[in-house]
C-alpha cells in the first residue's frame, strides 16, 4: 500500500518530537520496517512495470491460425514462455484449449 506523502511526513515529525516509535506503530497502524524505510527516505517510488511481451493482436491471431495449439507451441511461435501464453489467454477471455470462435 503506498501512504500519502503528507502522512509519512507527518508520521516522521511525531517520532523525531514526541511519540515513540512503538507508539507510532499503534497508533498508525504501521510496521517498524515501514517506518524505517521512511527515516531513510520519505519520498514515494513510482511503480515501473515492463511492458508485455506478448500483444494481444499477435495471440488474438496465432489463436485464429491454429486452433489446436498447445501453450508450448504458441509460446515457440511468439518467442515467449509457456506460463506467459497461459497468462495472455486468460487476459483475453480463452479458457482451455478447444476450437475457439473468432
Amino acid at each position: 500500500m503506498t501512504y500519502p506523502i503528507i502522512l509519512r511526513k507527518k508520521v516522521l515529525k511525531s517520532i523525531d518530537q514526541v511519540m515513540s516509535i512503538r507508539t507510532a506503530i499503534k497508533l498508525y497502524d504501521l510496521s517498524l520496517a515501514t517506518i524505517t524505510n521512511w527515516k531513510k527516505d520519505v519520498s514515494i517510488k513510482p511503480i515501473i512495470r515492463l511492458p508485455r511481451k506478448i500483444f494481444n493482436a499477435t495471440l488474438k491471431q496465432d489463436v485464429t491460425d491454429y486452433l489446436d495449439a498447445y501453450y508450448y507451441e504458441r509460446a515457440t511461435r511468439l518467442g515467449c514462455s509457456k506460463s506467459g501464453i497461459k497468462v495472455a489467454m486468460k487476459r483475453l477471455g480463452y479458457t482451455c484449449k478447444k476450437s475457439y470462435i473468432p
